[in-house]
């Protein structure tokens, strides 16, 4: 680990300087990193509104359950890091694994490039972005509106009985989106793939166009997308493998369509689910785009790489030398 600190180090710096103005810390729990913080909780305690808090990706996780009461933006280093070619040098993730409760007075929080099991939203105003997560709760205290929610690895997403207003788009899903009565959101371009034994999109009061959703489980019940009218929902443009069971068979979508022509099926978790070049969903989606989580003007960004510059290759001797000093060598792009 003592390898990258001075990448790390060169990693932070670069980015606080070239995007943000507000105060930037770092977190690593990596023994002999000296670093801001070596736990979450005290970063988010010490830092002000606004404030920019680098999580570094180590072997450890960090545990701990994270509450923010204030507007601050999180960035770690991605997800599946040795999956996918030129992410980070050190391809460590930042796994949090305890809940992150985003609470009243967060309002305007930014989060990306995490690892962790349970988000719970319970503000307005932010956007949750690149990250992997089991699963996100919204609504989970209070009323809350104009949440961002996209280009995340996502098992679940869910609310609780207050109401939510939420963008949920450029998504790839493994679970379910499942909401009270009490939501009102717009669910675009996302993929949902893999076995689930309920319906995977059952929402109310929403609008669902240009997703990809495929239902693995083999049993006849278990289906795509809810159709029922008296959910209130406008379903269109979407492909699915399963219509409803127990509902209405909408037009506008296609039911009928199988993994092996709509992906390549071939590569990582995230790679296997890119279109292959004659799948129905290309040009299927609402004005002539594709559906799914690659899709319309931000599709989904592979390993979850925050908008910030990374270095994705980096030579860093052991040890110095009297004469040669020591010669870092990094390369570094700029993520958008």
């Amino acid at each position: 680990m003592k390898k990258y600190t001075a990448v790390i180090t060169i990693l932070c710096l670069f980015s606080a300087g070239t995007l943000f103005s507000q105060n930037h810390w770092r977190v690593n729990n990596a023994y002999g990193i000296n670093a801001d913080f070596d736990n979450i909780p005290a970063a988010v305690d010490s830092a002000s509104a606004g404030d920019i808090i680098y999580i570094e990706g180590t072997n450890i996780p960090y545990v701990a359950t994270v509450t923010i009461s204030k507007p601050l933006t999180l960035i770690g280093p991605g997800y599946f890091l040795a999956s996918n070619d030129s992410t980070q040098a050190n391809v460590s993730t930042a796994i949090v694994s305890g809940k992150i409760n985003l609470n009243p007075g967060s309002e305007g929080t930014y989060m990306a490039g995490l690892t962790t099991s349970t988000i719970r939203i319970s503000a307005s105003n932010m956007i949750i972005e690149r990250n992997n997560i089991s699963s996100i709760q919204l609504g989970y205290s209070a009323d809350i509106g104009n949440v961002v929610i996209r280009q995340n690895y996502i098992s679940s997403i869910s609310d609780y009985n207050y109401y939510t207003s939420a963008v949920i788009k450029n998504n790839i899903i493994t679970g379910t989106i499942n909401s009270t009565t009490r939501a009102n959101w717009l669910i675009y371009n996302n993929t949902l793939y893999g076995p689930t034994t309920s319906t995977k999109i059952r929402v109310y009061n929403s609008s669902v166009k240009n997703n990809i959703v495929v239902n693995t489980q083999s049993a006849d019940p278990y289906d795509c997308i809810d159709t029922d009218p008296a959910r209130n929902n406008n379903i269109a443009y979407n492909v699915c493998n399963k219509v409803f069971y127990y509902g209405p068979e909408l037009e506008n979508n296609i039911w009928d369509a199988t993994p092996d022509t709509l992906f390549v099926m071939d590569g990582n978790s995230e790679t296997m689910l890119f279109l292959e070049e004659d799948s129905p969903a290309i040009g299927y989606g609402e004005n002539g785009q594709d559906c799914g989580a690659y899709g319309d003007l931000t599709p989904y960004i592979l390993s979850g790489m925050p908008p910030v510059p990374h270095i994705f290759e980096a030579s860093v001797p052991v040890s110095a030398t009297t004469t040669g000093g020591l010669p870092v060598n990094v390369k570094i792009k700029s993520q958008k």
